[in-house]
């Protein structure tokens, strides 16, 4: 149990504690790492869905949610909170001795608990996952590109397949960036600041 939170996590959150400021994803993995289960449970209850539209407060929401899905130890660790947190509202709900107000606010912080366990274990087989946090400073389309060139290129390197490789390349050109183009040149000038 997080002794922050009480027996009965499902309460109303009266005084929610702020979610650590703007940073990039390795500093607030990092800041993350270095707190306790308690600190933890208790941004993981009080963030479960965000308390606001504000611009800044969304962008906070949404970097604390994937830093705790990139980052394998924050997975982990926010996994063992949320299943502690679903175990007590099913042994709550199990013992049917609350009023219906009560049940009610239960069944959707169980609800609640299972979005946020979905949200951070959804990443684990995310493209560039393997990348652990750094991955969550670029959008899912760059992530699933450097993804699939980076594993092309891993593969190249074992099998020197080029045209593996190529093909690759051409799908994503044509699939994940919609051009039409089979092959495409790399400017002259690319090619130099590519290769020194």
């Amino acid at each position: 149990m997080i002794a922050s939170v009480g027996p009965t996590p499902w309460a109303r959150v009266k005084d929610p504690r702020p979610l650590p400021g703007e940073q990039s994803p390795t500093a607030l993995a990092r800041q993350l790492r270095n707190v306790d289960d308690e600190i933890l449970g208790r941004l993981i209850r009080d963030h479960s869905m965000p308390l606001s539209d504000d611009v800044a407060y969304r962008r906070k929401w949404n970097s604390f949610w994937r830093a705790l899905g990139f980052d394998p130890e924050l997975r982990r660790r926010a996994d063992a909170i949320l299943d502690g947190f679903l175990d007590l509202a099913e042994h709550a709900l199990d013992a049917g001795d609350k009023d219906a107000a009560e049940t009610k606010r239960l069944n959707a912080f169980f609800l609640r608990c299972e979005q946020a366990l979905d949200r951070i274990l959804k990443r684990e087989d995310s493209p560039l996952a393997w990348a652990g946090v750094a991955a969550a400073r670029y959008n899912p389309p760059a992530r699933q590109v450097i993804d699939q060139l980076a594993v092309a290129i891993a593969q190249h390197q074992r099998d020197s397949d080029n045209a593996a490789l190529w093909t690759t390349f051409d799908n994503i050109l044509r699939e994940m960036l919609g051009s039409d183009a089979v092959q495409v040149e790399i400017p002259r000038g690319r090619r130099r600041r590519t290769s020194s």
